[in-house]
């Protein structure tokens, strides 16, 4: 049976309070709360899924300290054109497994950068459903640069790693 995923764009309460743009994308895997927990941290496993559908993340781009002020890094690659988006993070928030707060963006810009909030909630021993929350950036699905878009492609090729 195929998870029921659900992509919700909403306007994340906190960011709300501080009028920034945000969105959440809420969806359910057939997948225990440890595994789903293990691919957001493990780079093995990031570096199958951490990209839109039509990109690659090079397992040799990801790098995880996975410690509150640590830092992990990854690189997204048109495979046609070898066009890359490197990216940096810096963890805020670790309360394993059941939530990771991080922040989002380009190398050198990661303290400004977009706010990232994975919470995930076991529903069987076999299924969890997780609430992703970005502030910092509009939920402008449909747009050529669309964070939304791009997130919630990316959440298929989770779902698929999950399920595969």
């Amino acid at each position: 049976m195929k998870p029921e995923n659900t992509d919700n764009t909403v306007t994340d309460p906190l960011s709300a309070q501080s009028e920034e743009p945000g969105f959440t994308i809420v969806r359910a895997f057939a997948a225990p709360r440890a595994r789903v927990w293990e691919a957001w941290t493990n780079p093995d496993v990031m570096a199958r899924w951490f990209h839109p559908e039509t990109l690659v993340t090079p397992r040799e781009s990801v790098s995880v300290d996975l410690r509150v002020g640590g830092e992990y890094t990854y690189t997204m690659r048109i495979p046609d054109t070898g066009q890359e988006f490197p990216t940096a993070e810096k963890y805020l928030h670790i309360d394993e497994p059941a939530r990771l707060d991080f922040t989002w963006g380009s190398p050198g810009k990661i303290e400004d950068a977009p706010r990232v909030s994975v919470e995930l909630e076991e529903l069987a021993a076999d299924r969890t459903r997780m609430t992703f929350t970005l502030t910092g950036l509009p939920g402008d699905s449909g747009s050529d640069e669309s964070a939304y878009d791009g997130w919630s492609s990316a959440f298929s090729e989770l779902d698929a790693e999950l399920t595969g």
